[in-house]
């Protein structure tokens, strides 16, 4: 058992706040939450947390992991003039170049985001015709919990959004 000394404790649902309180983590499960949690677990190990926030990990319900490495990318297009325009003259075209490495570091670029901003849990829409196993080990390796979601009718080509070979 691990005690987490004197935190900040965020509650969500009911929403609460307690401040200056003790965790008791058993088996990665919270199992109390109150004051002088050390003395009523004497043989636990504790960790003083001089008063950090401890919350639930949010959970990002729309991202595009394939996508991490091309930030600030200058691609070379004409001005789209609409969102199947975006998609055929560049997003779609960044699909087809991928391969399994670039897939995997930009997918861990975005994991390692995710854990940094509090994400613990991501739905990845992945649009890339190939290299979905990729993606998914980037996750695991990053320890996420994951879903993954092909894009709505990729794969049946009868999409309107989809693109043709």
């Amino acid at each position: 058992m691990l005690i987490l000394k004197n935190v900040t404790a965020v509650q969500l649902h009911p929403a609460k706040v307690q401040e200056g309180v003790d965790i008791a983590i058993e088996n990665d499960v919270i199992v109390a939450i109150g004051d002088a949690l050390t003395q009523r677990y004497p043989d636990a190990s504790y960790k003083e947390m001089h008063g950090r926030i401890v919350m639930p990990g949010i959970v990002c319900s729309h991202n595009h992991f394939y996508s991490g490495l091309s930030r600030g990318i200058m691609a070379n297009i004409a001005p789209c003039p609409d969102f199947i325009s975006t998609l055929k003259n560049l997003w779609w075209r960044l699909d087809r170049a991928l391969d399994e490495e670039s897939l995997y570091y930009s997918g861990l670029i975005c994991s390692l985001e995710a854990i940094k901003s509090g994400c613990t849990s991501v739905i990845d829409h992945h649009a890339s015709p190939a290299y979905i196993g990729g993606s998914l080990s980037t996750l695991r390796d990053a320890f996420l919990k994951q879903r993954h979601q092909r894009v709505a009718g990729r794969c049946r080509r009868k999409h309107p959004l989809c693109p043709s070979d």
